[in-house]
């Protein structure tokens, strides 16, 4: 029996006690006007509404677009749904280590706000979470332009030849994880990480927890503006990971 059919979380609601917080979902989100609200409510009605003590913390990296007023909104009228906004543009790695900040309960959920991953898969990671510490959805067929394919080809590469891990979609950003099996590696990645979800993917491995991939559906973009265009920011992109992920290696924070 799953959390959302408990007999003991029902009658903790029917008393009128809020049930304790099981799942935090954190969603980082920069200029996302046009896809926000679809994006928020898909997630409030296929997982917050039907898993008690769900939530979802969304990360306003300081939009211009009019998100941040889109999601004042949203939390205020959806239970469940939390708004962060930034103090400071920081980009998606540091608005990602500020949303696991606001982590509580046992598991916690990361995706993207973009509407490239259907909300109702996130059941197919969910029913695994009692055999694994780390559940990371992998995109079998992607829908992204050129350089992203390229970049993500070069990351798997770079991975292997480091670590001696070969994982197909290690930025998926479609993740269940233990919570505290995430505090414990994110100790070893630096609150400035470019590409923090990569670092997890391979430091859960390393470390020896207990992972698993599944594949999950990617979808076109329907909406808003991609973050990265052009060959020279997708090089700056690519030269920066590589860094990262060099430096990772080679001077592995204890």
């Amino acid at each position: 029996m799953s959390e959302r059919d408990s007999p003991n979380t029902s009658a903790k609601e029917a008393a009128g006690a809020a049930p304790e917080p099981v799942l935090t979902i954190v969603m980082p989100a920069y200029n996302e006007k046009d896809l926000i609200e679809a994006t928020v409510r898909e997630w409030h009605a296929e997982v917050i509404a039907k898993l008690p003590g769900a939530r979802l913390v969304v990360i306003d990296d300081c939009s211009t677009d009019g998100t941040t007023e889109e999601l004042q909104l949203l939390a205020q009228t959806l239970p469940g749904v939390d708004h962060l906004r930034q103090g400071t543009n920081g980009g998606h790695g540091r608005a990602l280590l500020a949303g696991f900040q606001q982590v509580r309960g046992p598991f916690v959920f990361q995706t993207d706000s973009d509407r490239q991953h259907r909300a109702a898969d996130f059941w197919r990671l969910w029913e695994m979470r009692g055999q694994f510490d780390f559940v990371f959805g992998m995109r079998t067929e992607r829908h992204d332009g050129p350089f992203r394919q390229v970049v993500s080809a070069l990351m798997r590469t770079l991975n292997w030849l480091l670590w001696q891990v070969w994982i197909i979609d290690a930025n998926c950003p479609f993740k269940l994880m233990r919570s505290e099996s995430l505090t414990a590696v994110l100790r070893q990645i630096p609150a400035d990480a470019f590409i923090p979800m990569v670092m997890v993917s391979i430091l859960a491995r390393r470390r020896g927890f207990r992972v698993t991939e599944v594949s999950v559906q990617h979808l076109p973009r329907r909406g808003g503006t991609p973050s990265l265009k052009g060959i020279r920011r997708w090089t700056r992109v690519a030269w920066k990971c590589a860094q990262q992920l060099v430096q990772m290696r080679c001077f592995p924070r204890e």
